[in-house]
């Protein structure tokens, strides 16, 4: 992995945070967006380069417009030349049930969790060489009683996978799909998201075997409840 071209989304805290560092220690060459937590991810890029990155840099980006989206592509483009690895971890949720949600947080959810993954993944395929890692959740994969808008987007993230991989043979594009995770969106809650950050660099190193278009489930990674 030394020297790989790597993005990670939300990588300020939880899942993204650890996922980046994992790359990091493996040598590649890492860009990681923040939304809120600019100090936090600012910290990210320190540890990186720290832990052996040749490169690390934080970038801001808000994933449901499509500037942002735009401009993040830009800077990635003139920073690394190319793109090696895309990890779509970036994420939103709201705990309402669904009559308690607005529509402005339906159009959220939607908007980050999966149009802004499609958008992201459509700006960045003229640059990627090799690995689109989607961090999904087991929730699209059995009855959940996790809100129905976020089981939405997590089920369109699982097909858009699937479909993608035979658009594009050349490209290796898998979902991961973590269940209950120890990050804020949790209450800090479930199992560890460094065994996900493991997974997610196993898969993109190829150590963990998994077809274009298929799925990793974490359940099968570590001894936790299957709900």
């Amino acid at each position: 992995m030394a020297g790989k071209r790597v993005l990670v989304t939300g990588a300020s805290i939880g899942i993204g945070r650890e996922t980046a560092l994992r790359f990091a220690a493996a040598g590649c060459r890492v860009a990681l967006t923040y939304h809120q937590h600019r100090a936090e991810a600012e910290e990210v890029a320190r540890r990186s380069l720290g832990l052996g990155a040749p490169e690390a840099f934080p970038a801001w980006l808000e994933q449901s417009e499509e500037t942002g989206i735009m401009a993040l592509t830009d800077l990635v483009a003139e920073r690394f030349g190319g793109l090696d690895v895309l990890v779509n971890n970036a994420g939103v949720i709201s705990w309402s049930q669904f009559r308690e949600q607005t529509l402005e947080d339906l159009e959220q959810q939607v908007g980050v969790n999966l149009l802004g993954v499609m958008k992201l993944t459509w700006c960045l395929l003229p640059l990627l060489t090799d690995t689109v890692i989607t961090v999904g959740s087991t929730a699209s994969l059995h009855r959940s009683r996790t809100p129905p808008t976020y089981v939405a987007t997590k089920w369109g993230v699982r097909g858009f996978v699937k479909a993608l991989a035979l658009e594009r043979p050349d490209l290796r594009i898998v979902a991961v799909h973590p269940t209950v995770t120890a990050t804020r969106m949790n209450d800090m809650r479930g199992m560890s998201p460094e065994l996900v950050a493991e997974v997610i660099v196993r898969v993109a190193a190829g150590e963990i075997e998994v077809e274009s278009g298929g799925d990793v489930d974490l359940r099968g990674y570590a001894d936790i409840p299957r709900g």
